[in-house]
């Protein structure tokens, strides 16, 4: 098992961690809110539009699993 961290060291780590995710989203915060670019949006699929490959990744992954295939 690993080693255990004396308390500055894990406070060192967690800022180590933690500057660059508060960095990046303060800056998008900054774009979206000061300077008006949109939210990053995901297309959505339409109702009638079903994909294809879903369906057949369970399958297979059913077919691996239960040795039948």
């Amino acid at each position: 098992m690993a080693q255990k961290l004396h308390p500055q060291a894990r406070r060192l780590r967690t800022i180590i961690v933690t500057v660059p995710i508060m960095g990046a989203t303060a800056l998008v915060l900054y774009e979206r809110l000061v300077l008006g670019k949109p939210q990053r949006t995901l297309p959505r699929p339409n109702k009638d539009e079903v994909p294809k490959e879903s369906g057949f990744l369970a399958d297979g992954a059913m077919r691996k699993v239960g040795g039948t295939g």
